[in-house]
């Protein structure tokens, strides 16, 4: 039986991660894959940290990234058995 605070925690680490110590595969991936698409969004796209406070894309942004951290955590732990 899989620990549900693991998963929660492992979830706050990255998304997707507490979906592969449970087991959720496919979910896992989901995750990681939007994740690190909003990372590269954020860091690579440097432009929206740059104009911060005039660009709604970067407030999308950041918004998207905390939306899938919560909601990776919270389903992580709701699956977890």
């Amino acid at each position: 039986m899989k620990n549900r605070k693991i998963a929660a925690l492992l979830s706050l680490l990255f998304p997707g991660l507490g979906h592969l110590y449970i087991g959720k595969y496919i979910d896992a991936v989901v995750f990681i894959a939007v994740t690190a698409f909003l990372y590269y969004a954020v860091f690579v796209k440097s432009y929206l940290l740059l104009n911060f406070q005039s660009s709604p894309k970067a407030i999308l942004v950041f918004g998207a990234i905390i939306f899938i951290y919560l909601y990776a955590i919270i389903d992580a732990w709701k699956k977890t058995k």
